[in-house]
């Protein structure tokens, strides 16, 4: 078996690689998004143990079906398809979904204490939890995860229009939720 090497334009020479059977490809394809795809999930599910079974999940499904796939494959976007639909298929199975907040590293303000800023994201978490698990996913995949629009449709098979309305109305109803709970805190 050839040697992978990484191009620095990109993934095609290692996806190419595990489309045709090499094992040490799709190994480096795991090091590489297995990380990602855990916080992806764990974002989503909220659930870190859950989040590592659907990863692996995730990664199992992608071996199986990678020779299948066409030449080209954008991977990342492939990658984080078939984990949206993994946790989906969770909710769908469980009809409970809890989604965590949309950045979890939270700032540090000198006026914050550790107990302000667990509250803050408790917040967000009861908001995005509230949300249609669609929006939250829309939300969640172009403000966290950087995808554009275009190619969150096609991870969830609606247009990129779908896509637009659900991250703004996702956002909406965030902006509601959060002013309601910050009036509802003051004196």
């Amino acid at each position: 078996m050839e040697e992978v090497v990484r191009m620095p334009g990109g993934d095609s020479l290692i996806v190419e690689q595990a489309r045709h059977g090499d094992a040490l490809a799709f190994e480096a394809i795991y090091r590489e998004y297995q990380p990602q795809i855990a916080g992806y999930l764990c974002r989503l599910v909220q659930d870190p143990e859950l989040a590592a079974d659907l990863t692996q999940d995730v990664f199992i499904s992608a071996y199986k079906a990678i020779g299948r796939t066409q030449p080209g494959l954008k991977l990342r976007a492939w990658l984080y398809t078939i984990a949206t639909n993994a946790a989906m298929s969770h909710h769908r199975r469980r009809r409970v979904v809890q989604w965590s907040p949309l950045d979890d590293r939270g700032t540090d303000s000198p006026t914050e204490g550790p107990e302000d800023r667990y509250a803050a994201r408790e917040e967000l978490s009861d908001a995005l939890h509230a949300l249609p698990p669609e929006q939250s996913a829309c939300l969640l995949l172009s403000a966290r995860d950087g995808f554009t629009f275009e190619e969150i449709g096609k991870m969830l098979g609606i247009s990129e229009a779908a896509a637009k309305t659900r991250a703004y109305r996702a956002r909406l109803a965030l902006a509601r939720a959060l002013r309601a709970s910050e009036e509802g805190a003051r004196p």
